[in-house]
């Protein structure tokens, strides 16, 4: 496989997963430049990856027509993807675009028209269907040994969650809320395990914990209770972390600290939430999202007609039960899960380097992106009005 050069939209946690991968992966591919709107943090990425011969971009255009790379990976703000999706399809650049495609069915359906017009690969991040446990569960599930699905529980924890309310996902302009920025990989899930179209969400959210409280922040370097709080970050004691240094970065551009009180900070969206999912054929399923949480997990069980199955991706474990009788396995798929997401990113990123030579269809694409989102935008929708709302029919083409 001859070597890939591939350009970074966005100097963001998500755009590590690639730089990583193919520092890692020599052979494969490497890292002709980063684009960053804060030029600063490209820089950052640069030096502290020691990324010696990789361009620091001046501007987007000059990093989607870079000769030197074929593709380009979108790593930006979940609300920033349609002009640099557009712009790389537009000069035949592959794309892997990281999840949630994007917030709005708008720009959601621009990007999918370019994609349907190019003549490159276009990859959503869909890294869970990646994850070993989640293509396990899959493979079991399609082999037909539970039979006909009947419910579908998905559920996450995630004690990192909490700094979503100092950082930009804590507001919807930027990420959409929750039910988007974070549970676009679940509903997907939801989406490829029910194989099916889901045709109504009620959901119900709240902020309960990560409330305004008297007399804390405005961050935590100056706050009065600092002493007592649990959800202190001291900027100081930071171990000189690639992500405390961006942060840095980002507060000397924007004037905001990086250490932003998590409870009174502005935010529109919550901290727990359960949505749940009608399937056309006659599937349902629940999903939690929890990130007042004491463990990061994420949890799934299918109830079929034959039997069922669960797995847990903190364990790396998968049990599967007969209906009928007592019998019971459990597989450990613990060693397959060396990198982020629980093994998934570097199983995504060798994918997406295989379509982007042998222009094979990628497991997740425009279609499921717009399926979560969907999804995702009929649970905020619920929340709001506290209703359950049937999704619509429109962009019928992705569904033949």
């Amino acid at each position: 496989m001859s070597p890939v050069g591939i350009a970074v939209i966005g100097a963001s946690k998500r755009s590590t997963m690639v730089i990583n991968y193919l520092k890692n992966h020599p052979d494969v591919g490497s890292i002709t430049g980063i684009y960053d709107v804060v030029p600063q943090a490209a820089e950052l990425y640069v030096n502290h990856f020691e990324l010696a011969d990789a361009k620091i971009y001046s501007s987007l255009d000059e990093c989607v027509n870079d000769p030197d790379a074929a593709a380009v990976f979108i790593g930006s703000t979940d609300g920033a993807h349609r002009e640099p999706v557009e712009k790389s399809l537009a000069v035949g650049k592959h794309v892997y675009c990281e999840k949630p495609m994007a917030i709005t069915l708008e720009n959601c359906d621009a990007i999918i028209d370019a994609a349907q017009a190019a003549s490159s690969v276009f990859y959503l991040g869909m890294n869970l269907r990646h994850n070993p446990v989640h293509e396990l569960l899959h493979n079991i599930m399609t082999s037909g040994e539970l039979g006909r699905i009947l419910t579908i529980e998905a559920n996450e924890y995630y004690y990192g969650g909490r700094t979503y309310f100092r950082r930009w996902n804590r507001l919807r302009k930027y990420g959409g809320g929750l039910w988007i920025t974070k549970a676009s990989h679940d509903f997907d899930l939801l989406n490829w395990f029910s194989q099916g179209r889901a045709t109504r969400v009620y959901a119900t959210c709240s902020l309960s914990h990560y409330k305004t409280i008297e007399g804390a922040g405005p961050n935590c370097r100056v706050c009065a209770i600092k002493d007592t709080c649990k959800d202190f970050y001291d900027i100081n004691n930071a171990d000189n972390a690639l992500w405390d240094k961006q942060a840095a970065v980002h507060e000397k551009v924007s004037g905001v600290p990086r250490d932003i009180c998590l409870f009174n900070s502005d935010k529109d969206t919550f901290d727990n939430g359960i949505a749940v999912v009608d399937f056309a054929n006659d599937v349902r399923a629940t999903y939690t999202c929890n990130v007042v949480s004491a463990r990061d997990t994420r949890q799934m069980r299918l109830m079929g007609t034959d039997g069922a199955a669960e797995g847990d991706v903190s364990s790396g474990l998968v049990t599967v039960w007969k209906r009928h009788c007592d019998e019971k396995r459990t597989i450990d798929v613990s060693e397959q899960m060396k990198s982020g997401h629980g093994g998934a990113d570097d199983r995504i990123m060798a994918d997406f380097f295989r379509c982007c030579v042998t222009g094979d269809n990628p497991r997740s694409s425009w279609a499921d992106g717009r399926a979560s989102l969907e999804l995702g935008l009929a649970a905020t929708e619920s929340c709001d009005k506290g209703v359950p709302i049937t999704l619509g029919q429109d962009r019928a083409d992705l569904r033949k």
